[in-house]
């Protein structure tokens, strides 16, 4: 990630707000109480931001 890590991580962390909105909002439609339907959003935001991270770090270090 060279000169255009600050818009990969907006990228990432973009992503994984959807990620979040989208499993919170599921485990809310399917009956889970309201606020550990946020907790569920939030834990999917927070895999996912790892990952997303992880694999970004993985890719932009230099092969030798």
């Amino acid at each position: 990630m060279s000169s255009s890590q600050g818009l990969w991580v907006a990228i990432i962390a973009t992503a994984g707000f959807v990620v979040g909105i989208i499993g919170g909002t599921l485990a809310w439609i399917g009956g889970t109480p309201t606020a550990l339907a946020i907790l569920v959003g939030a834990g999917g935001f927070a895999g996912f931001m790892t990952l997303g991270l992880a694999v970004a770090d993985f890719l932009s270090r230099s092969q030798s």
